[in-house]
């Protein structure tokens, strides 16, 4: 099991996430240890949590940015979120390019 200091948890990025299918969603993985997980399908966030011993490593950006990708790769032209969420998270929103909906609570990115 992954330890929170782990080397590996150092400039997280991207292409170090896997995401592994799940009935209602993605596992988060990094090294093959489970570091949270998404609930939603491509396009749609239902909700990003990742286990507080790997919060502030960046596995939540780089499994949203991992996230994003996967959506492209299935066809999905934007990525949105239908509702209120962690202020930490919201800042990760803002920062890679999400705008808040007009039409509905939640963020939208076009991809």
């Amino acid at each position: 099991m992954m330890e929170p200091d782990d080397p590996r948890l150092d400039n997280v990025d991207q292409s170090d996430v896997i995401l592994t299918d799940d009935m209602i969603g993605y596992n988060i993985l990094i090294g093959g240890d489970h570091l949270g997980a998404i609930e939603g399908m491509p396009g749609q966030i239902e909700h990003l949590v990742v286990e507080p011993q790997y919060q502030n490593n960046g596995v939540a950006r780089a499994a949203l940015n991992a996230f994003i990708r996967r959506s492209r790769l299935e066809g999905a032209s934007e990525v949105t979120t239908n509702n209120v969420i962690h202020s930490a998270m919201e800042h990760i929103l803002e920062t890679e390019g999400f705008e808040k909906r007009t039409d509905e609570i939640g963020w939208v990115k076009e991809i």
